[in-house]
């Protein structure tokens, strides 16, 4: 149960797969197969256990309905909790996930600031607390299965609250621990070494200490308790180890410089024709053409293949726009350096863009009606270079 920043952002629209519940604040909320799965597992084990203490015959089983309905309450209040935070510091929520194994929050942007990341972290876990103070409150006491639901659901959200609280990633409280770092050293990347290490060390404890505490005590390791404990470490594990590749590729974005790999490009308004291209072109052959609207912003790029297969005569008449593509607005980025940069480039390439073009401010002395247009291009820069880039750097 933690946040996650995206950062691989879907196109508008694409939810995690799984069925739409409804939405809250715009976000959809989304059910996995996964989580149908954890619910039967559910029901199966607590059913004959409700039998046994209470000897209610079948209709245990309808009671044991309760369990995975009153844990899928506390995950989604959990996630929501973030949510409520998240939009609490302007930062958009994209959609709530529950899962196998509980739940994620995804964000369309990235948390800003230490006090971001902290505050939405720990308004999960502290949602899970609030829970399990309502639920012993009001049954204490509670006589027969309804007091036995509302105390396992008391147990179950402390237990997820102050568990999600231990300081290491994929957990809440390891993104505490990424931020304290983040402001201390003012370099998140660390932060996010530092906890997902502490992640790693978490899943080794985990595990170990199902198989050493009863052997300490001369006892024989129970095997559900050991395969659960292995699940519970390989998802530890598996987060902590996606954290620090996201760590590493952010370090491998500070260096990036996207104005230094760009190409050049000419710049042409939209009405205009392949012979105003071969005119550009013949100055400077080496570089692609952007259309831009009467505004002055880019929306095409002129395939040169296209180009080139234009007859000699009646190119005058040819407008550029039958031989372009138009480009996405996510193709226009603004940043040219570091991680900003890089996940410009990475939004564009998840709308389809092939190439990027950098834009900078307006020239207000652009006249599109004299077919001057204002210089907003800075240049031109293939996706592919970039992950290259990146993925050069990391090796």
């Amino acid at each position: 149960m933690t946040d996650r920043p995206a950062p691989r952002p879907r196109p508008a629209g694409q939810t995690t797969r799984g069925w739409r519940i409804g939405s809250v604040g715009g976000a959809p909320v989304v059910v996995t197969a996964g989580w149908l799965l954890i619910a039967g597992v559910l029901i199966a084990l607590v059913g004959p256990q409700l039998q046994s203490i209470t000897g209610a015959g079948p209709i245990a089983y309808l009671w044991a309905l309760a369990v995975p309905a009153l844990l899928f309450i506390s995950v989604l209040a959990h996630e929501l909790a973030h949510g409520w935070a998240a939009r609490a510091r302007k930062v958009p929520v994209r959609e709530y996930v529950v899962t196998l194994w509980g739940g994620h929050t995804s964000f369309s942007g990235g948390l800003r600031t230490p006090g971001d990341s902290a505050l939405i972290s720990v308004a999960g876990p502290a949602a899970n607390l609030a829970l399990a103070a309502l639920a012993w409150f009001l049954g204490d006491g509670l006589p027969g299965l309804p007091g036995l639901a509302l105390d396992a659901f008391t147990y179950t959200n402390a237990f997820v609250g102050i568990f999600n609280l231990l300081p290491a990633l994929p957990l809440d409280g390891g993104k505490l621990l990424e931020a304290a770092v983040w402001s201390i050293s003012k370099d998140r990347s660390l932060g996010t070494i530092v906890a997902a290490r502490a992640g790693q060390v978490l899943a080794v404890v985990v595990l170990g200490g199902s198989l050493l505490v009863p052997l300490l005590r001369g006892e024989r390791p129970s095997v559900v308790t050991a395969v659960w404990a292995a699940l519970v470490a390989g998802v530890l594990w598996t987060g902590a180890q996606a954290s620090l590749r996201q760590a590493k590729a952010q370090r491998s974005a500070q260096a990036i410089d996207l104005a230094a790999i760009a190409t050049g490009a000419h710049v042409l308004h939209v009405s205009g024709t392949v012979a105003d291209a071969d005119q550009v072109l013949a100055r400077t052959p080496s570089v692609g053409i952007v259309l831009v609207d009467d505004r002055g912003k880019p929306v095409a790029l002129v395939d040169r293949q296209a180009l080139t297969a234009v007859p000699a005569t009646g190119r005058q008449e040819v407008p550029l726009s039958a031989v372009a593509h138009a480009i996405p607005p996510a193709a226009l980025v603004t940043r040219t350096r570091g991680p900003e940069a890089v996940a410009q480039v990475a939004r564009a390439a998840q709308a389809g863009a092939a190439v990027v073009i950098l834009v900078g401010p307006t020239d207000p002395s652009g006249d599109p009606s004299r077919g001057l247009v204002p210089a907003q291009v800075l240049g031109l820069v293939p996706v592919s270079q970039v992950v290259g880039l990146l993925g050069g750097r990391r090796a």
